[in-house]
């Protein structure tokens, strides 16, 4: 009996270790297609949208192997509610993670609340604009954008203190410009106020200016566009890379260039990587072009053949770490 038990035990060992061993990436490949669940008439499932659809107007095309393309990356900007900010040059504004169409009614109780006035309100531009805040003879006031950010699901918050001069609006300029202090009551607002989780149906096109995206053409090419101009583009992505932990061994702003190094394991089972220890160590370059005035593709060139199966995974790594 014993001696039984002994063999069962050491083929069952056996047996697990060779599943564990075994690469089973491909397993979904032997799945069959079953039919489908017949539901009562009382009842109704949520619509499936096909992430992955195989093209059947061209059937010689589908056969037992088809190239899917790769969608575009769609992510979470997080659930942490973060708010802080951002400072290019003479340039601030603030970053909410939420979407505009839920920043906007917050931003219209923000000038009703802070004692600037609320003069002007456009949904569909996403300016608010101030009451009058001079005494003399100059009009003065603030007028705030809200915009998509560049990460999915959040906001960028803009504000400029303008004065009329010959019929002409231009910015303050010197101490009397109150840019700085008012950002700060901004985010002294959304930090303090809980979020309502609430939208404005009248602002949902704001929406649909996201500044970033990871794309595939049709030559199979991926990067990344964003909706910036240069100089923002290229301190986006230095922050991205830091956010990253990427390393950068060297850069040069003026040819939009970063040199870095990006480490990876492998994808293997659990027990074969424990047994293997097999990772990857590349180096590659980070590449930022002007395409025009607003917008800034950028794209990777890795330095060994070996690395350029991890040039999208790089790609998506600074992309989730834009902001």
């Amino acid at each position: 009996m014993n001696k039984f038990l002994k063999v069962f035990l050491l083929s069952f060992l056996l047996s697990s270790c060779s599943y564990f061993l075994t690469d089973h990436k491909d397993d979904y490949l032997k799945e069959k297609q079953e039919k489908s669940l017949a539901l009562p008439k009382d009842l109704a499932t949520r619509p499936i949208i096909d992430y992955y659809p195989i093209d059947n107007s061209n059937p010689e095309l589908v056969g037992s192997e088809y190239d899917i393309p790769m969608p575009q990356q769609v992510f979470s900007s997080g659930t942490s509610n973060e708010v802080r900010m951002h400072r290019l040059g003479e340039i601030r504004w603030v970053y909410v993670e939420t979407l505009p169409s839920s920043a906007w009614p917050m931003m219209n109780d923000f000038w009703v609340t802070s004692g600037f006035g609320l003069a002007k309100s456009d949904p569909t531009t996403g300016i608010i604009e101030s009451d009058n805040l001079s005494d003399n003879e100059r009009e003065t006031k603030l007028v705030m954008k809200v915009e998509h950010g560049i990460r999915q699901a959040s906001s960028e918050i803009f504000i400029s203190h303008v004065v009329e001069v010959d019929g002409m609006w231009i910015r303050v300029e010197g101490e009397e410009n109150i840019e700085e202090d008012t950002m700060r009551k901004v985010l002294d607002y959304f930090a303090s106020t809980p979020p309502s989780g609430g939208t404005s149906l009248v602002a949902l096109n704001l929406n649909y200016g996201q500044k970033a995206a990871l794309i595939q053409d049709d030559n199979k090419a991926n990067f990344i566009e964003l909706n910036l101009e240069y100089a923002r583009a290229w301190a986006a992505v230095d922050r991205a890379l830091k956010e990253a932990l990427i390393e950068v061994n060297d850069l040069d702003r003026e040819e939009g260039v970063f040199f870095v190094k990006f480490s990876r394991e492998e994808q293997k089972g659990f027990i074969r990587r424990m047994l293997s220890g097999d990772s990857f160590d590349g180096e590659f370059q980070i590449l930022i072009k002007e395409i025009d005035e607003k917008t800034c593709r950028v794209t990777i060139i890795a330095e060994e053949e070996e690395a350029k199966a991890y040039e999208r995974e790089l790609l998506s790594e600074i992309n989730q770490s834009l902001s």
